[in-house]
């Protein structure tokens, strides 16, 4: 089982293109750089826009890219952990012969398309899980969800708020290094700190941001491969899921709650079924919708002790010459988070990182990483092993 093809396209505004318009170009890239034809695709899965005109995006997408046969085509709706998601229901319509390469795709203009109708949280809420009865007309959005879990985490290790910011520091200077990314100015642990409050002890800077474009990439039987000796190994794939309210969250089924999160089973099922540890890994995409996000991962996944996330960071151990090369093309804090693509340009990087090809960040010689996907707050993740063919 491989990744075969990788593509996404720019992260620059694009307020004149539509969400189809960006997907096509990202899926056609991704095919040609498999070394395939759009005839050859036999199977599609994608993350609709948020604004999507259709609960059957997937079948317009196949449309407009003409392809016609298919043994699978859905859509994916749960969110920032569907990128990993996808390559595990690739994964297995690979596995059982029932595909032979699937494409994996989404975008959206989200910056250009928000901005004009109250920004991505109002967005967020109107069509979001969160809009609840019991939690949104009390003013609760996605920052205030996550910093709740900020404050809980603060309190639990006895952490101030500057334990947070030293991810937002480093996702910048990785993201200096890509000329793709959003946002290349370096930022120092002043500037974040002295970045607008979001939700407190969250600020502007310690939250992804908000961008258009698309990604793609098709994951392939290793025999029907074309890439050259380009194709990236698919070793292992996980999910967990859990609950969706705070209440639930915090009160958890006794291994896991707030801070103890269910990215613990999705990594290990992607470790096991890989057949290898954590400290086995070269590199890391790690999902960082938040500063937050990111740390509980990195504990959850066990590539730093409980606890410990902010002082690892601070001390360089996911820098480009770490312990734990992270988020080496600047993340979803500063790469870009087009919608549902932000998730999947994580995957394209490790991709990249594994080839080779990750010109001006590249890790030294890197055979085995790691991806994982995020959504709702501390609830649903999945995890994919990736691996030099």
């Amino acid at each position: 089982m491989v990744i075969s093809g990788i593509a996404e396209t720019s992260l620059d505004p694009a307020p004149d293109r539509s969400a189809m318009n960006l997907c096509v170009e990202a899926s056609l890239a991704a095919i040609a750089d498999a070394g395939l034809t759009v005839g050859d695709i036999d199977g599609l899965l994608c993350m609709p826009p948020w604004d999507s005109p259709s609960s059957r995006y997937h079948i317009l997408i196949a449309e407009e890219l003409g392809i016609f046969s298919k043994s699978l085509c859905d859509s994916l709706m749960m969110g920032g952990a569907s990128p990993c998601a996808a390559l595990q229901f690739a994964q297995w319509a690979v596995a059982s012969r029932k595909c032979e390469h699937v494409l994996i795709v989404s975008g959206e203009p989200q910056l250009s398309t928000y901005a004009g109708v109250g920004g991505v949280l109002a967005t967020f809420a109107s069509g979001a899980g969160h809009n609840t009865d019991y939690e949104f007309p009390y003013g609760v959005h996605v920052p205030a969800y996550y910093g709740l879990v900020a404050q809980r985490y603060l309190h639990e290790y006895g952490l101030d708020a500057s334990a947070l910011s030293p991810v937002a520091v480093t996702m910048r200077r990785h993201a200096l290094r890509n000329p793709a990314a959003q946002k290349r100015a370096p930022v120092t642990l002043a500037d974040v700190e002295s970045s607008p409050l979001i939700a407190s002890p969250i600020r502007r800077l310690h939250c992804a941001l908000t961008s258009d474009g698309a990604a793609a990439h098709v994951v392939s039987a290793r025999s029907a491969a074309a890439g050259g000796g380009r194709a990236i190994g698919l070793l292992g794939t996980g999910q967990g899921h859990s609950a969706y309210h705070m209440g639930h969250l915090v009160r958890g089924d006794a291994r896991h709650d707030l801070l103890r999160t269910v990215c613990e089973i999705a990594a290990s099922q992607a470790y096991v079924e890989a057949g290898i540890t954590p400290e086995d890994l070269d590199v890391a995409a790690v999902y960082d919708s938040f500063t937050i996000t990111l740390m509980l991962q990195l504990e959850d996944c066990g590539l730093c002790g409980r606890g410990e996330a902010g002082d690892f960071v601070a001390a360089g151990n996911i820098e480009l010459d770490g312990r734990i090369p992270v988020n080496t093309h600047g993340g979803l804090l500063s790469c870009g988070q087009p919608g549902g693509a932000g998730g999947m340009l994580h995957v394209n990087e490790v991709v990249r990182q594994l080839r080779g090809e990750a010109s001006g960040r590249q890790v030294d010689a890197p055979q085995l990483g790691l991806v994982t996907s995020a959504s709702a707050v501390a609830s649903n993740y999945a995890a994919a092993i990736l691996a030099r063919a």
